[in-house]
Parts: structure tokens; C-alpha cells; sequence
């Protein structure tokens, strides 16, 4: 008897109907948990394990040219043998971060995509944006069944979406649908 796989199309799917139904009824903490599981799974389907752990250190040096000798010394300093669930992830919200960011750009204005740092947490040290979405969003609602007390959600304004650079830091809540259409776009639940 064949296992199926745990990370099929359709239970992702669900994962994104239950965030949307979450989102929809003003529930936007358990939205976002749904969509960075969502995340994952997709994230699983499009970067296996069994991917070379090369694909993680080529999109860090694609999305964050201006750090490429510090990426270099740790791809040769760990030297892992299969890409691990934080680098997929990571890979995988690199490669939708325009259309979480800014999914409907005005004619002539370029969504952001390289070199996304974000003054972060206590210290406010520039945090890449992958690294502030796996370590203190994913890990923080898994272990500990909260937003991080160094983030908190905005709401859109007269503005429109903004990105508070405070302590703690202000991520835009539309982040969460955008990111809900962005996954619900890709090839891998197609």
C-alpha cells in the first residue's frame, strides 16, 4: 500500500479556504497561522528535501547581492547535505515576496524584491524579510501560539498599506491575503 503524501494539493488547499473563512470573520492571527502552514506545505512541494541544498545559498545570493561574502562563508562552513523545512521556506516566500509586498503596483512603480531588510525586535538589527517571517512569525505561533511581541499587525489606512519601522514593528495585515492569493496562484497547487 502506497503513503500518501502528506503535503498533497488539496489539504493545502483546505489550509487556504480555512484562512480566508478566518481572515473573512476578523480572525487575523489564526489567518496568518494558516497561511505560514500553507507556506510550508507549498513550500515542500516546490523545494523537496531531496533538492540540492545549493538552491537556498544561489536564491540568497539572488535576492541579497549585497551580501554574498557572508553567504558564501556559510555555505562553506555548514555544508549541508539536504535542504532543511527553514530553507525551503524561506525559498519559497523569496519567491513571492512582490506579490505579498505589493501585489497590484501602479504603472511605473516596481514592487520591492532584493535586499528586503527590516530594522527588527528588540535590538532593531536589518533583519532579511525571510528571516523575520520563519523565526519570529512561523516559530513564534508554533511554539509559542502567538504573533511575536516585537511585531504587531497594521491596519490599511487612508494611505494604504504600511510598514511601521517602530519598536515593535508594524507589518502591514494585508500582507496576510496577499500572501493567501499568492499561494493559491502557484504552479504547485495548480
Amino acid at each position: 500500500m502506497k503513503t500518501p503524501d502528506v503535503r498533497s494539493k488539496d489539504d493545502i488547499r483546505d489550509r487556504l479556504i480555512d484562512a480566508e473563512v478566518l481572515w473573512r470573520n476578523g480572525r487575523k492571527n489564526g489567518a496568518f497561522v494558516l497561511a505560514l502552514i500553507a507556506l510550508a506545505g507549498v513550500s515542500r512541494r516546490r523545494y523537496p528535501k531531496t533538492a540540492p541544498p545549493m538552491v537556498y545559498y544561489d536564491k540568497m545570493r539572488e535576492y541579497h547581492p549585497n551580501q554574498i561574502s557572508q553567504i558564501t562563508a556559510k555555505q562553506e562552513t555548514e555544508r549541508p547535505t539536504e535542504l532543511s523545512d527553514r530553507r525551503a521556506f524561506q525559498c519559497m516566500l523569496l519567491d513571492l515576496i512582490e506579490d505579498i509586498m505589493l501585489p497590484n503596483p501602479k504603472p511605473g512603480v516596481r514592487p520591492p524584491k532584493y535586499n528586503i531588510r527590516i530594522p527588527f525586535g528588540k535590538t532593531r538589527r536589518d533583519t532579511n524579510i525571510e528571516n523575520i517571517f520563519y523565526d519570529w512569525f512561523r516559530c513564534n505561533f508554533v511554539h509559542e501560539g502567538r504573533l511575536t511581541p516585537d511585531a504587531f499587525l497594521t491596519p490599511r489606512t487612508e494611505r494604504g498599506d504600511e510598514l511601521h519601522l517602530t519598536q515593535p514593528t508594524g507589518i502591514p495585515e494585508a500582507w496576510i491575503p496577499n500572501l493567501l492569493v499568492a499561494l493559491s496562484k502557484t504552479p504547485e497547487l495548480a
